[in-house]
């Protein structure tokens, strides 16, 4: 059922209802409410790629990435403290759902690669974040305003574990 700034209301079957859902929605966010009126802001992760493939090795090396083989990527939380010189990006949007609740949650895999093809990823909405507003100054690569820029990897205490985030240095 699509929405636009209405709350929706479902009954189940035996005429309870359901909590309360979307609210409204942007092209960036949904604004959600629950069972207990309380509001939230959700993002809608969009999608970008800047790899371009021709051969059918590009194609098989692109694909591998995107399926996360072994060999293909490495852990951006394994790398802090590190520079890294982006040279493309990738990013893929991905919905699953919560196992306890039942609601549906967004994600985001960031991929950062560097001019030898190496491939840096997380999930860290920080990184998907920050990597956007790079390209909203710097230009998206691809584009003739863009030039491959250096980013340190880094990580913030947070309660639940370490918030992996990037910082761009040169």
């Amino acid at each position: 059922m699509k929405t636009n700034n209405e709350i929706v209301e479902q009954q189940t079957s035996e005429g309870a209802l359901l909590p309360k859902s979307v609210v409204s929605e942007t092209e960036k966010y949904t604004i959600h409410q629950d069972a207990n009126g309380k509001y939230s802001r959700r993002a809608k992760y969009l999608e970008f790629s800047s790899i371009t493939t021709s051969t059918r090795a590009e194609k098989m090396w692109l694909l591998n990435l995107l399926e996360g083989a072994e060999d293909s990527g490495y852990g951006m939380k394994e790398h802090v403290g590190e520079t890294i010189e982006v040279q493309d990006i990738i990013i893929r949007a991905y919905d699953r759902i919560d196992e306890n609740t039942g609601e549906m949650e967004n994600g985001v895999l960031t991929y950062l690669l560097t001019p030898d093809k190496k491939a840096y990823v997380t999930s860290a909405k920080s990184v998907y974040f920050s990597i956007n507003r790079i390209m909203e100054v710097f230009g998206k690569p691809g584009t003739p305003e863009w030039e491959n820029v250096k980013v340190l990897i880094g990580k913030t205490k947070m309660e639940n574990g370490d918030a992996i985030n990037i910082k761009m240095v040169g």
